[in-house]
């Protein structure tokens, strides 16, 4: 069994906290830590429990394969599944569901 990789792990804690543009001192309020313990979770120095992992995920709105392994759980198979369904019902089905991917990837990128 591969180790988990605390500093990969914390890496990618901070990479959501600045993404969502909060300090470390509001991120560790929002998931009901200490700034101190917050901060050792994301050098990678601390290890920490389930449920404070489960706490992160939840107050980042984040996978937890994302942040164990940096990856989705067979988002890009479920999408191409998805569009390959609509192509077969034709070009105008198709053309909406690109319509609507392109509307909410920009609506995303707002946030």
């Amino acid at each position: 069994m591969k180790e988990l990789n605390y500093v990969e792990i914390g890496r990618r804690i901070k990479k959501a906290r600045i993404n969502i543009g909060i300090s470390q001192e509001a991120a560790a309020e929002l998931c009901g830590l200490s700034p101190s313990f917050y901060s050792n979770i994301e050098r990678g120095v601390k290890i920490m429990s389930l449920n404070t992992f489960i706490s992160i995920c939840s107050a980042f709105s984040l996978s937890a394969d994302y942040l164990l392994k940096d990856s989705l759980p067979n988002s890009d198979t479920n999408i191409l599944n998805i569009l390959s369904e609509a192509k077969k019902s034709g070009r105008v089905q198709y053309e909406k569901y690109i319509k609507a991917i392109t509307a909410l990837a920009e609506v995303v990128d707002q946030l």
